[in-house]
C-alpha cells in the first residue's frame, strides 16, 4: 500500500514536470498539423474554424459573454461567459501534431463538469472509477475533474484541462484582456 502510494506521487510529478516541459518547448510551435484530432465545441453561433471568432464590437462591462458546451470523448463541460473560441496546435513528446480549444472567458466565468468521464471499474487494479482528466493550475498544481464535482471559477490560475494519461490539453482556458 506504501509502494502504491508512493508510486501514485512519482507518476503525479513527472506527469506535472513533463506538462511543464511540453509547455515550455511546445508553445511556441506554429505549424499547422497535417492530421488532426478535434475535440468538438457544441454552440450553434460557433463554427469550427481554426481561425479566432472575434465578436464584431468590444463588449461593454456590463455584457456578459457566451455559454458554450466543451466535449471530448466521454468529457462534457459547460463553460460560462466565453468571449472567443479559437483553436492551437502544438506538438507532443513524439512529434506528432495536436490541435485543442482555447476558451478566452471574462471574469466570473465557471466551468460546470457535466459528465467527467472516470475510468471504467472493471478495468481498475482496485475496481474502483478514478479521474481520466485533470485541470492544470499556473501554480504547478492540478485538480481532478471527477464525478458530482462542484463547479469551478476560471482565474488567472486556471490553465486548462488536460488528459491525465497523456498529460496533453484539450481545453486551454485564458482569461479576457481588454488591453489588446
Amino acid at each position: 500500500m506504501n509502494n502504491s502510494n508512493q508510486m501514485l506521487r512519482a507518476s503525479g510529478i513527472l506527469i506535472t514536470i513533463t506538462m511543464l516541459l511540453m509547455l515550455l518547448v511546445g508553445c511556441n510551435n506554429n505549424s499547422m498539423p497535417t492530421e488532426t484530432m478535434n475535440p468538438s465545441i457544441d454552440s450553434s453561433s460557433t463554427p469550427t474554424s481554426t481561425l479566432p471568432q472575434t465578436p464584431s464590437q468590444i463588449p461593454s462591462p456590463t455584457q456578459i459573454g457566451e455559454t458554450k458546451t466543451f466535449s471530448d470523448g466521454g468529457l462534457k463541460l459547460e463553460v460560462t461567459n466565453v468571449y472567443e473560441v479559437r483553436t492551437e496546435s502544438m506538438n507532443d513528446d513524439g512529434g506528432n501534431p495536436w490541435e485543442y480549444s482555447v476558451f478566452v472567458c471574462y471574469p466570473s466565468a465557471s466551468v460546470t463538469v457535466l459528465t467527467a468521464d472516470m475510468s471504467d471499474v472493471t478495468i481498475t487494479a482496485d475496481g474502483k472509477s478514478h479521474a481520466n482528466w485533470g485541470v492544470l493550475l499556473a501554480s504547478g498544481g492540478r485538480k481532478e475533474i471527477v464525478d458530482n464535482m462542484n463547479s469551478f471559477n476560471v482565474t488567472s490560475d486556471t490553465l486548462g484541462i488536460y488528459n491525465l494519461e497523456s498529460s496533453m490539453y484539450v481545453l486551454k482556458l485564458e482569461m479576457y484582456n481588454n488591453d489588446k
